[in-house]
């Protein structure tokens, strides 16, 4: 699929935009984006579909050079499994049937990944066809992110993406033959990558499958131009040791990359923790009485941080519709140890833009 096809498929999205307080350091930005597939058709598509977002932001003035550090949601690398792929793959209706399409494709080297690969979880085919594309993956990665930070000259969490236990050498985002992890980076301004690598703690049950788990102590705290910052990738800031963790490394912001689905998720019962042990300050009468918001707002980034001495956070999640995951969800924001209310709008192709004065 070329650039012009793939934006014009794009839908038009409205754009919201949230600013709160006036910075004295700089912003804190949350980005999501409205994405479907065909936003990762090309490596160029998935840049301009993002650029839209930190354009509009610069208008609204909330991308001060060298002074903003911009969170966008989990999960949005990993779609880039599709980028350069068969047009046909981005016309099907569901995401196991445009795979089949990638794996037909590129049948040969899926074999050989599959016969031959280090694959070691229960659902080996989701894990070769990872592996196959993940040196793709991470080259698209990096070159998308390094060019908006270098653009804007700001700071990028940029979300999360699935790879083989990555390590970043020389500067370049590196796969080994280690499990899969779902993985956030951080871009410095200058557009290099930050050679720590945030890697998801407590993986959720519909992960555990190909994605391994990782020890929630191992994980950095970076400094950047509003303080030392955090990363928490979705359900690990359901947990107090990812906390325990930022705060004995003096962090002070936390980024929340997220991901809820299916689209009306955000207002069904909480069916309890999912993934990992259920932490001691639960209660347990909350598990099918209280909503799945009201779960994260209790104990997530709002019903954490604050115990732990952390006053500002943005926990931001991915939107769109790619094949048939619809995703969704309203983003947490905390300010000077302060909860932040968020306007819950429901309009179709709503991309959203939360900026923290910080």
């Amino acid at each position: 699929m070329d650039l012009q096809t793939a934006l014009a498929k794009q839908p038009k999205s409205e754009i919201e935009i949230q600013t709160e307080g006036r910075p004295q350091k700089g912003y804190l930005v949350g980005i999501e984006p409205y994405l479907i597939q065909s936003s990762y058709s090309t490596d160029e598509a998935f840049y301009q579909s993002l650029k839209v977002y930190f354009d509009y932001a610069k208008r609204e003035e909330v991308l001060p050079v060298e002074r903003t550090v911009v969170v966008l949601p989990e999960y949005i690398g990993t779609w880039l499994v599709a980028s350069g792929e068969d047009k046909s793959l981005f016309e099907k209706n569901t995401v196991s049937d445009a795979m089949e399409i990638v794996v037909l494709k590129n049948l040969g080297r899926f074999v050989w990944f599959y016969l031959f690969g280090n694959n070691s979880s229960t659902d080996s085919l989701k894990e070769t066809l990872f592996r196959m594309k993940a040196w793709q993956m991470a080259h698209s990665y990096q070159t998308v992110f390094s060019r908006l930070a270098k653009e804007y000259r700001i700071a990028i969490v940029a979300g999360s993406i699935i790879l083989p236990e990555p390590k970043v050498v020389e500067g370049k985002i590196t796969v080994t033959d280690g499990p899969l992890q779902n993985v956030s980076f951080y871009f410095r301004s200058d557009g290099e990558v930050d050679e720590r690598v945030t890697r998801k703690s407590f993986p959720i049950e519909d992960e555990k499958s190909f994605i391994s788990g990782f020890d929630p102590g191992s994980n950095p705290s970076i400094l950047t131009s509003l303080g030392t910052l955090a990363t928490l990738v979705c359900a690990d800031s359901w947990y107090p040791e990812a906390y325990q963790n930022a705060s004995n490394q003096s962090a002070t912001l936390l980024a929340i990359p997220s991901l809820l689905a299916p689209a009306d998720a955000w207002d069904k019962k909480w069916n309890g923790y999912n993934g990992g042990k259920i932490p001691k300050d639960v209660n347990l009468k909350d598990i099918n009485q209280i909503t799945e918001w009201q779960a994260w707002k209790k104990y997530s980034l709002l019903g954490r941080a604050e115990a732990h001495q952390i006053k500002n956070g943005m926990n931001v999640f991915f939107r769109g519709q790619v094949w048939d995951i619809i995703a969704t969800g309203d983003a947490f924001l905390l300010q000077n140890g302060k909860p932040v209310a968020v306007k819950r709008k429901n309009l179709k192709n709503l991309g959203r833009v939360y900026a923290l004065g910080i």
